[in-house]
């Protein structure tokens, strides 16, 4: 195993880009018998206080032609997204599906991907400081392929494989480069105002720092409550900084 996982590791060692290490990626679980796979990175906690989860914006290799038109609507409902808060090792996407707790978007969105030959699967998820999250999932969609027997033999391997993917992202920086899916896109006006309430600014001294109108503030603070759900400014600047929007650019 080591040997392997070395290989690997130079393999990966050689991208120049997260789009070119998802490549090697699918390269490497291509030879343990998959035939798509995906990775996803979260850079703030999934879900928010009121329970809400953030939608999974999922980087793919060799999904089929159309498959992400449908798939919006689903990106808080993932059942193999959710599943991967109950605990750290690989799971069978078969386990997930046959769940009764199941919610019924849950179940329209396993079945949307089978539609597409998605339906069988493994999902391993990593789970970092600060509940920032990652996670691989590798696909076989040839209904002649043995995926039992794939998934017994490959199963250790992609946990380690996931894990020294993620440390290549890491490492090499490509984190800045991957595309999340965020509930909520404020404007730059907006993220300015309620970066400086953040820190105590009352509207005033905000429309003083920025050159603006008092009204002007006050307008770009209401409408980031609104678009962000929230009752008011406090609960505004909690739910943006969570969803990582404060942060500096």
């Amino acid at each position: 195993m080591a040997g392997l996982l070395d290989g690997y590791a130079h393999e990966l060692g050689r991208a120049d880009s997260f789009g070119d290490g998802l490549d090697r990626l699918m390269g490497i679980t291509a030879g343990l018998g998959y035939t798509q796979v995906l990775y996803a990175y979260q850079r703030v906690p999934p879900r928010l206080p009121d329970g809400e989860w953030i939608p999974l914006r999922l980087n793919v290799r060799n999904f089929p032609q159309g498959w992400e038109r449908g798939w919006e609507r689903f990106g808080s409902f993932d059942p193999y997204y959710r599943a991967c808060f109950d605990g750290t090792l690989p799971f069978d996407w078969d386990d997930v599906q046959a769940r009764d707790t199941l919610h019924p978007f849950e179940r329209q969105a396993w079945r949307y991907l089978a539609d597409f030959g998605l339906g069988r699967g493994m999902t391993i998820p990593v789970h970092l400081p600060g509940g920032r999250f990652a996670v691989v999932s590798a696909i076989v969609d040839r209904s002649s392929a043995n995926w039992h027997h794939i998934r017994e033999q490959t199963r250790e391997t992609m946990f380690h494989l996931t894990h020294l993917f993620h440390k290549t992202v890491h490492e090499k920086g490509f984190e800045s480069q991957i595309v999340v899916a965020l509930p909520v896109r404020l404007s730059p006006r907006e993220i300015e105002c309620l970066r400086w309430a953040a820190g105590g600014r009352t509207a005033q001294d905000v429309a003083h720092i920025l050159g603006r109108s008092v009204e002007t503030v006050r307008l770009h603070l209401k409408n980031a409550i609104n678009k962000l759900g929230a009752n008011n400014r406090t609960q505004a600047v909690a739910k943006a900084t969570q969803l990582g929007l404060l942060q500096p650019d």
